[in-house]
């Protein structure tokens, strides 16, 4: 099947669940009611718990005079069983049988032969013209048939409503009735005579006999194949009938009138008797159930006889249980039918397909000459390029299509080929050309075996460069012809820009072979072909039908229909034809004809001229048939569905219709009571009538009705949903999948004056289910096209801003299919708060598939307004589903991720600790890590940005020093690629796996090993230079040689290597000669490069290629001359320099235009070219020098950096300026774009923008401002420290102006604000006192609550504060001269108690102060200056100690001695000091340092230090622990211990947080943990009841841990580096400030979960 092959292929698999239900009618009323109200609601719910749809088919209900006028019901009926046994899972049929043989009818057909013989045996004349007048013959049939004509043909009254017919209405059916009677009594004498005569056999002669129940019991089980696990019996033996003249018991059993008094009918008796013991016999009592009943005087009547009630219970539960069991078996079975293989493709697409491809080629007739130009194309190897079919729509491309997949076995001679056919338009894979693209993709890796690379289509993007190298690779890898065929390009949605063409490769491999077809008119798509390929050979239009052809079509047609015509009829048609010679023209005429009889007049051989109007005649004839309403309504609704729509959607929609319904129920009630239904027959005998241009396209899952034909759907658009009316039929369809639960209403059935309240239309239920796509797929759809007949509130109450269908709909599709229904819909209807949700999900994590997450997510991001009523219901149910988890998580009370105005909103993520950027790709960019150097630690220097994650990912690449050795990512940004001094390593981010090549496998057996100079990356290549002058080119997928060349001269001048990707360069080497410089250029047909040279020296940041590798520029200068020189290798040709008069040191290019941009970092200037025409474009000037400058983003921008690092963005074509913002505190190292990200690094950090918006911020004018009066907490954007205010319930903000305001921690409300007249560095808050202290080292303390300053002598020139724990006295570490001093506060005496200097001056970069925690030991964390860091290293190193990396030392005072002696933290009895990284109050006089991956227990009396809190205790070292210690070594970075002193936190760098015990040492639960952050973690904090521990890493995530379990149990990432985090007093909250320049406030509240509760 993969490859193409149509033999034998399965059935397509199924999720329907359609029963047939036969049985006698007004005797089954009871059982009929009771399955209706109780069991089939229960088996749909049943089959809805396991994804499939339940329909029930019952012909019986609904069926009215009209219907039977032509005889068609019980051929409508046979159709729909075998639809059923097609199409159902597992059970498809159920009888149910009581007393009633059921209705005989008489043969609607009988062939020639048969009549004659009974005519033989009619005698009376009367009889012979009853025969003659009712039963004509028609030689049209084959074989010839005599057909019964339509009771309207001899009583014209009959099933005529009109009004003023009641009375020739009721005459005619009564004449009717007794001329069926009479033509029974006649056909059946003569048949049971020929019979008896052996002129019948017994079956010819049961024809005559038989009843409609017993037809359908013989095409349902009797002809089934495997009854018992499809079909159940349900038979009902009724005791006791007493009088059979009462007009209740002939409802129940056959009687015949003898000798003047009923009786029962002995011979219907006998007929179903013997229908009963076939029934036995087949199904051999396997779902085969009797009951007996006893007769009741009211017939079977439950609400009276109690055995009628148990009866019933009994009846509907064995049903239950016997559908229930088979639909359970039957999905075993197709369990275990489908194979859980390693093939990617989808199993039902590929199969849907070829089924759809065999059935067009059944018809198929002619076009010989079109067939053979494709199979010219297919078979000659010269021919590399797309091949077109066009014509206009109905001319029979897709037909032509399938014939080609067909022919390839013959004219490939064999089965050594591959034949791929898509028929657009006709599956719900094949809508858009992304998804058309990635099924060809997978079918292709199935048959070739070759891996798919994923990252080749997370975007179209990417797809697009990834299709083209992805089928030369299955060419070479097949070896044998690939035929890919793609139907109806005009099929696909404009979506990916899909009718430019430029998705299809222009040159294909030899035996691969692509062959599309598309109408010649449609979204311009063959002029755009043409535009891209001009050969004319490629092309050919599909001319108009021959009138050979189209007669041997015709011929072909009726004779699968055993149908002809007379000579006079086929002139008819072919004349027609001749007008309009299309196939589709041809199909709908031959439908046309095939009704004609040969004994229809002359004057009825009526056909249309034109498509439209024989498509207009077919729809006349079905509103005339079953109403203008009616029809309508069901023709509207098919055409107008998303994908088309299921038989179940079509009769739920149209039961939900009640102006469709008020037509239907004009002369009859609805047959069941409470329930109000479409009657299915009447929906099946539509669907019967229109069968031949219906096509099933599988849609989410659910096989769907499609109009086939444009033509189709263009008439029927036009006629029945335009306008108004159009958008009735949308919301009607809304309704069905708005439908949750059942939906019962209030219908008036005006013509028959009544009302049924409340009445049940038995509509599917459509839960709001990731598992139920075609609903979440289809809602916004409908609610988009019902326009204004919706109200916007329901729109947004039941879809848009319903959390349910939100998160549902993410997790079936994804965020960019619901921003795409959102944009459609505020189109049509603005409103501002679909807006913010649109913003809201354009930029949103990468992380919201998960409820959970989604849930937190717009807690977090969407800030809504007093007036964004549905966003706070929204956000209100996304809080209750976090309250009502089991599990325990943090709920955001604040947006404090939502978007701001300006640049601000623009900033995606930040990342500290960035050496710098390596190299980057189209999707990745590579950095160095500074965290890591100087380390013996596990993870890598080197770590992977990729564009759609907010993640640094550890790559673990060992650190390298030389410089042309440093590793880089692919072009695709899937492969990280490093060198060692003998062999090179390719690393896949994707799969996590590395291959290895060693250099002296690269050199013959004996030669001397070469070291690598040089190596560059194309998608698919790696390049290496070596020494020895060798150039040797590999797969970049398993390292295996290609090519090689040998370079010319010494690899000393080589700048560098250059890999390209494009059809012949293959290798481009710029090196520096005597005289200049020159390039070289090789190629995979020569041996010796060619030779390009340049008159100017080039150095590094000079050269480059650009114009998707078209282009090679080089910026030089020759003395005093400054030049652009370009080689075109389009042309082979080096361009006439370009000579400038700047002084320009670097360049910089656009991959897709041919702009250049220039400047040096000793001028504040840069100079723009387009090297096409010439010409310098513009100049830019920024305020300070440049530091670098980039060209990219689909909006053609400019971005400069500066020296003091700002980041200036212009317009790249103009020059224009758009805006600058300040990015970095210093000197901005480099910018680069990432596809819609711009990346910026400088000082050490790096920032990650969003292009879109900082687009749309410019096109809203410049960033303004935030003044400091802003009163919403998401407005505040220099917030440098926080602090919790005495009251529970609230908190403090210092902004970097000396703004100082207090916040409500429930909610993040404004309560008061002052100004302090500082620039804060730090603040503490002191029950109603505040304490400031600056950057210039001043020290203020205010009153809170007056928002005054507290009078109060302070010390001066403050370096750092601490607060004691009864938060009145305060700690300060001053400097007075070159000495500290110590100083202590007593606030409320506003006093100062001690004051002293410490005894030794101390030199150090910074320090800060803690506590003991018994307040007598102020504690200094030193750091080192890099003088005496240097020595304590060597002080180290002479006594073989363990080196220290940290840089602080640290030293503690007496505050009660107060004689400013130092008591220095050192090793034992040893002078040098402990080196760490942070320290904290441990219990009493003893404190907690971490160094490396231990921590020390420093007793500041004792003067000693150890690794245990006793010296009996187990060392907090995790090698005591941690089997792959290797996976955790690594410093630690943060440390933090609970109030009590009992659980101790370390941060490592390798992103783990580890919980002990500070009394065992042992780790919390004894278990490693399971998870960790991804970068190194840089705080940590415990909430006061130390249940919960607060995380922040490197990566600028926030976790929070579960102490008591050590688990984590929420993670977000904040935009920012997190600077302070700080939990509530109550330890139910959780606060966090982020980012430096643009600040964030988090607010979270704890959720403890229902399982994960503590207490401690």
């Amino acid at each position: 099947m993969l490859q193409g092959n149509m033999d034998n292929l399965p059935n397509l698999p199924r999720s329907v669940v359609r029963i047939f239900i036969s049985s006698t009618f007004s005797d089954m009323r009871a059982e009929r009611n009771i399955l209706s109200h109780e069991v089939f609601p229960k088996l749909k719910q049943l089959c809805l718990a396991k994804d499939l749809d339940f329909q029930v088919v019952d012909m019986r209900w609904g069926v009215t005079e009209d219907s039977q006028n032509d005889h068609s019901v019980e051929k409508i009926c046979l159709q729909e069983i075998e639809n059923c046994q097609k199409l159902s899972l597992g059970p498809n049929f159920v009888a149910i049988i009581g007393d009633r043989y059921g209705f005989r009818p008489i043969p609607t057909e009988i062939f020639q032969d048969d009549f004659k013989i009974i005519l033989s045996y009619v005698t009376k004349d009367i009889d012979l013209k009853l025969l003659d007048t009712w039963y004509k013959l028609d030689e049209n049939c084959k074989p010839q048939q005599y057909i019964l004509q339509p009771i309207s043909s001899q009583f014209s009254f009959f099933a005529d409503f009109s009004p003023g017919c009641d009375e020739h209405r009721a005459r005619h059916t009564k004449e009717w009735n007794a001329t069926l009677t009479s033509l029974q009594s006649v056909l059946r004498d003569a048949a049971l005579q020929a019979f008896h005569s052996k002129k019948f056999t017994e079956a010819q002669m049961h024809e005559y006999f038989y009843s409609v129940t017993e037809i359908e019991i013989r095409k349902g089980i009797l002809s089934s194949e495997d009854p018992a696990s499809q079909t159940a019996v349900f038979c009902r033996e009724i005791t006791g009938f007493k009088d059979f003249e009462d007009t209740l018991t002939m409802r129940f059993i056959d009687t015949v009138k003898e000798n003047g008094k009923n009786n029962v009918n002995s011979e219907i008796r006998n007929l179903q008797n013997e229908l009963k013991q076939k029934l036995e016999t087949k199904t051999k009592h396997r779902n085969s159930h009797t009951y007996k009943v006893s007769w009741s005087v009211k017939g079977i009547d439950p609400g009276v006889c109690k055995e009628h009630e148990e009866y019933l219970k009994t009846f509907c539960k064995d049903f239950y249980n016997d559908f229930s069991q088979m639909i359970d078996n039957a999905l075993d079975k197709r369990k275990s039918q489908i194979r859980r293989r390693q093939f990617r493709s989808q199993f039902p697409e590929i199969l849907h397909h070829l089924h759809f491809c065999k059935t067009k080629c059944k018809t198929f007739c002619g076009q010989e000459t079109i067939l053979n130009t494709v199979k010219h194309y297919i078979l000659n190897t010269s021919m590399n390029k797309p091949f077109v079919l066009h014509a206009p729509s109905g001319s029979g491309k897709t037909s032509v299509m399938a014939m080609i997949v067909n022919n390839l076995r013959t004219w490939l001679k064999d089965d050594n080929f591959v034949g791929i056919i898509r028929f657009l338009g006709t599956s719900g894979l094949c809508l858009n050309v992304y998804d058309v693209l990635v099924s060809l993709v997978k079918q292709l890796s199935d048959v070739s075996g070759i891996r798919m690379e994923p990252i080749g289509f997370k975007k179209m993007k990417n797809l697009l460069e990834y299709f083209p190298r992805f089928i030369r690779r299955v060419a070479n890898t097949l070896k044998k012809p690939v035929i890919i065929l793609l139907d109806s390009i005009d099929q696909l949605s404009g979506e990916y820009d899909a009718h430019s063409m430029k998705w299809l490769p222009m040159i294909l491999p030899q035996n691969i072979k692509v062959i599309i077809s598309t109408l010649p008119n449609e979204f311009g798509i063959l002029h755009s072909m043409r535009a891209l390929s001009q050969d004319s050979s490629y092309y050919l239009e599909i001319s108009d039908m021959p009138l050979q052809s189209g007669k041997e079509m015709m011929e072909k047609y009726l004779s699968l229909q055993n149908r002809s015509l007379l000579q006079t009829q086929e002139k008819v048609l072919m004349d027609a034809f001749s007008k309009c010679p299309s196939p589709l023209f041809l199909k709908l005429s031959v439908d046309e004809a095939k009704k004609w009889k040969s004994y229809t007049d002359e004057h009825h051989l009526i056909l249309q001229e034109t498509v439209q109007g024989a498509i207009n005649k077919l729809f006349d004839n079905l509103e005339v048939k079953f109403g203008h309403i009616v029809s309508g309504h069901a023709l509207g609704y098919i055409t107008i569905a998303r994908d088309g729509i299921s038989e179940n959607e079509l009769e739920d929609v149209l039961s939900c219709d009640d102006e469709a319904l008020n037509d239907v129920y004009r002369y009859h009630n609805p047959p069941v009571e409470g329930i109000v239904r479409i009657p299915p027959v009447l929906v099946a005998r539509i669907k019967y009538d229109i069968r031949e241009y219906i096509v099933e396209r599988l849609s989410q899952d659910k096989y769907t009705m499609n109009w086939y034909h444009r033509q189709f759907t263009e008439c029927a658009k036009a006629r029945y949903s335009t306008g108004t009316q159009g958008e009735v039929l949308h919301k009607n369809l809304t309704e069905i999948f708005m439908c949750e639960t059942s939906l019962k209403r209030d219908i008036t059935l005006t013509r028959r004056k009544l009302t049924i309240s409340n009445a049940d239309r038995q509509v599917t239920e459509q839960p709001v289910s990731d598992q139920n796509k075609r609903m979440l797929f289809c809602l916004p759809y409908h609610i988009i096209q019902s326009g204004r007949s919706m109200s916007l509130q329901t729109a947004k109450d039941k879809c848009f801003c319903n959390f349910n269908f939100i998160h549902n709909k993410l997790e079936a599709f994804s965020a960019d299919v619901l921003v795409s229904e959102l944009n459609e819909f505020l189109q049509l209807q603005e409103d501002p708060e679909l807006e913010k949700l649109r913003d809201f999900f354009i930029s949103s994590p990468n992380d919201v598939f998960s409820p959970k997450r989604l849930a937190i997510s717009l807690l977090e991001y969407v800030s809504v307004d007093t007036a964004d009523t549905s966003l706070q219901k929204l956000l209100s149910k996304a809080e209750d589903f976090l309250r009502n988890q089991s599990t325990s998580t943090l709920i955001p009370l604040h947006p404090g991720k939502a978007p701001r105005k300006g640049l601000a909103e623009a900033i995606i993520c930040s990342f500290t600790e960035i050496d710098g950027i390596i190299s980057y790709s189209q999707g990745a960019i590579l950095v160095k890590d500074s965290s890591n150097q100087n380390e013996d630690v596990a993870n890598s220097s080197y770590k992977v940005f990729f564009d759609n994650a907010e993640e640094l990912v550890d790559v673990g690449v060992p650190f390298i020093t030389r410089e042309e050795h440093q590793p880089i990512v692919d072009r695709d940004g899937q492969n990280v690629i490093f060198i060692s001094p003998d062999s090179v390593t390719c690393l896949n981010l994707v799969e996590k796996c590395k291959i290895k090549r060693q250099f002296q496998n690269l050199f013959a057996r004996g030669s001397k090993q070469d070291i690598c100079k040089r190596i560059s990356t194309s998608k698919n290549y790696l390049v290496m230079l070596f020494e020895n002058e060798i150039i040797i080119k590999l797969n970049i997928i398993n390292l295996e040689e290609i090519n090689r060349w040998t370079l010319i001269d010494r690899t000393a001048d080589v700048l560098d290597i250059i890999c390209t990707d494009t059809e012949h360069i293959l290798v481009l080497v710029a090196r520096n000669a005597d005289n200049g410089s020159e390039l070289l250029v090789y190629t995979k047909e020569t041996k010796h490069p060619k030779h390009y040279y340049f008159d100017c020296q080039m150095s590094k940041n000079c050269w480059g290629i650009s114009k998707a590798e078209c282009l090679f520029t080089v910026l030089g200068n020759k003395g005093e001359t400054h030049t652009i020189t370009s080689v075109d290798f389009n042309k082979g040709e080096t361009r006439t320099p370009i000579e400038i008069q700047d002084r320009l040191k670097y360049i910089s290019y656009s991959e897709s235009t041919s702009i250049v941009c220039c400047w040096s970092d000793e001028h504040n200037v840069v100079v723009a070219f387009d090297l096409e025409i010439r010409k310098l474009l513009y100049r830019v000037k920024v305020s300070n020098l440049v530091s670098c400058a980039t060209l990219g983003g689909e909006s053609s921008l400019l971005f400069v950096g500066e020296e003091d690092g700002t980041v200036s963005l212009f317009d790249s074509v103009t020059g224009n300026p758009f805006t600058s913002v300040k990015a970095h505190g210093g000197r901005v190292q480099q910018v680069v774009v990432l596809d819609e990200l711009l990346i910026s690094h400088g000082k050490g950090k790096m920032l990650v923008w969003s292009l879109k918006y900082l687009l749309e911020s410019l096109q809203k004018g410049h960033e303004k401002k935030c003044v400091s009066s802003a009163k919403r907490l998401l407005d505040e954007t220099s917030i440098i420290s926080i602090a919790l205010y005495s009251q529970d319930d609230q908190f403090i903000t210092v902004d970097e102006n000396g703004g100082l305001k207090i916040w409500t921690i429930n909610e993040g409300k404004f309560v008061k604000e002052f100004s302090t007249n500082l620039k804060p560095k730090k603040v503490l808050c002191l029950k109603e006192m505040c304490c400031v202290l600056s950057k210039n080292k001043e020290l203020r303390l205010f009153n809170l609550q007056t928002s005054e300053r507290v009078d109060i002598d302070l010390p001066k020139d403050v370096l750092d504060v601490v607060m004691g724990t009864n938060s009145t006295v305060l700690y300060t570490l001053g400097m007075n001269g070159k000495y500290l001093v110590v100083s202590i506060l007593d606030l409320r005496q506003k006093t100062t108690r001690k004051s002293f200097p410490l005894q030794s001056i101390i030199q150090f970069e910074s320090l800060d102060i803690c506590l003991s925690r018994s307040e007598r030991y102020l504690c200094i964390r030193l750091k080192v200056t890099q003088e005496e860091l240097e020595n304590i290293k060597a002080s180290s190193e002479k006594r073989s100690f363990t080196p220290q990396d940290h840089p602080n030392k640290f030293v503690a005072v007496d505050l009660q001695q107060e004689t400013g002696g130092l008591m220095p933290c050192v090793r034992n009895f040893s002078p040098i000091p402990h080196l760490g990284e942070v320290i904290c109050s441990h219990i009493g006089n003893s404190m907690i340092i971490n160094k490396r991956d231990w921590v020390i227990f420093w007793d500041i009396p004792a003067g000693k230090c150890r690794r245990r809190a006793k010296e009996k205790e187990q060392s907090a070292n995790r090698n005591n622990w941690f089997e792959n210690f290797k996976d955790f070594k690594g410093h630690s970075k943060a440390l933090a211990q609970t109030k009590d002193g009992q659980t101790m936190a370390l941060g490592m760098k390798s992103g783990y947080v580890l919980l002990f015990n500070t009394t065992t040492a042992y780790p919390i639960g004894e278990k490693l943990p399971i998870t960790k952050h991804a970068a190194p973690v840089t705080s940590l904090v415990f909430s006061a009841d130390g249940h919960w521990l607060a995380s922040a890493c490197q990566n600028n995530r926030i976790k929070v841990w579960n102490c008591m379990t050590a688990t984590e149990i929420f993670s977000t990432k904040a935009h920012g580096e997190v600077q302070e985090m700080i939990f509530s007093i109550d330890s139910r909250h959780l606060i966090a400030l982020s980012g430096k320049q643009f600040s964030r406030i988090l607010l979270y509240r704890i959720h403890p979960g229902d399982n994960e509760r503590v207490d401690k």
